[in-house]
């Protein structure tokens, strides 16, 4: 054997015997980028379900198994993006929807006080009788009147006179609620922010209360006493949206007292100050409910009363809280026990 025959022989068997290294060394090598790649995805991934944006993988521009997984999982991200699209869409949609249901439910009881004011007006009966007041002057003009019964005439003018007086400052107080309604009901359909996040602001709390406090009195066919601190209160939310939880809460407690036949009619409000927070507590003595039904009327249409349908109020108020960064809760001892409706919004800077 020549000496160039024994070099190759030997390099052959260098060749056999480190060939399997280097095949090993270069498989753990791709594992290793093939590792580093997946991970890479996975962080990609993590992010999206993080940020909720759908952005599309990034694999590099390597052509083998972990390209191919990338690509569909970049289609399947693409649909879920076009689904999502949909979605939204139908949310924005729904949600236009029931902000415009909920608009025209707080509407109706913004007006309702002003609808019992009118009709109680028109129900009530003269005072005094004009043709009555009319004939007693005429008779206190004679000479030839009788003292004992010229001192009824005038007694009988000025008790007319003073209820005459009396009827009119009561009709002034309830045009002037009814302004009041009037003015929130205006202040709903003119709210520029529905459908949108709203806009909050340092606002009085009690003032709202008092204003929507007719909505409860003149709500239904029975006399409800409303009572309030008349201290000022001051937290943040939007006034036009915030006006109209309360009045929602109002209406809520006159409907549970007029469902509850033996109520004496009565709703106090009570303001608590908290750490960082303000709690209004809306108390009625009307129907109550179960304790276990308090997460259930939030749902929309969901309503404790029989052969009646509801639920849109109490639901939308709910959602509107929370978007001020405020709470909703109802609370009942149960049936026959009368109701809470804390009412929980950030302090006023």
């Amino acid at each position: 054997m020549t000496a160039r025959s024994s070099v190759v022989r030997r390099l052959g068997l260098v060749a056999l015997a480190g060939g399997p290294v280097v095949l090993a060394a270069m498989a753990h090598a791709r594992d290793r980028r093939t590792a580093r790649r997946l991970a890479w995805i996975e962080r990609q991934v993590a992010a999206i379900a993080d940020t909720g944006k759908f952005n599309l993988l990034d694999a590099g521009p390597q052509r083998d198994t972990v390209a191919a997984l990338t690509s569909a999982l970049n289609r399947m991200l693409g649909r879920l993006q076009d689904r999502t699209g949909q979605l939204e869409l139908r949310a924005f949609d729904l949600g236009r929807a029931e902000s415009r249901t909920a608009m025209a439910h707080n509407i109706r009881n913004g007006l309702s006080p002003i609808s019992a004011i009118l009709s109680h007006s028109l129900a009530q009966p003269a005072v005094a009788e004009r043709g009555l007041i009319e004939r007693a002057v005429t008779e206190l003009g004679r000479d030839d009147l009788p003292p004992d019964r010229r001192a009824k005439l005038v007694e009988f003018v000025l008790a007319a006179v003073d209820a005459v007086a009396r009827a009119r400052v009561e009709r002034l107080a309830q045009f002037e609620t009814g302004r009041s309604a009037l003015a929130n009901v205006l202040d709903i359909v003119g709210d520029s922010s529905a459908g949108e996040g709203p806009v909050c602001e340092r606002c009085d709390v009690t003032d709202l209360i008092a204003r929507n406090a007719a909505i409860a009195r003149y709500g239904g066919d029975r006399s409800i006493a409303v009572a309030f601190p008349a201290r000022s209160c001051w937290v943040s939310a939007n006034r036009v949206i915030l006006s109209q939880v309360i009045g929602n809460l109002f209406r809520n407690a006159a409907e549970a007292i007029a469902a509850r036949t033996d109520a004496a009619g009565q709703i106090d409000v009570t303001l608590l100050s908290e750490p960082g927070g303000v709690s209004v507590v809306v108390t009625d003595d009307g129907e109550g409910f179960a304790p276990d039904a308090a997460a259930r009327l939030f749902q929309r249409g969901y309503s404790t009363r029989l052969h009646r349908s509801g639920g849109l109020g109490l639901h939308w108020c709910a959602n509107a809280v929370a978007a001020m960064g405020g709470h909703l809760r109802l609370e009942s001892d149960g049936p026959g026990l009368g109701a809470h409706a804390i009412l929980t919004l950030p302090a006023a800077v």
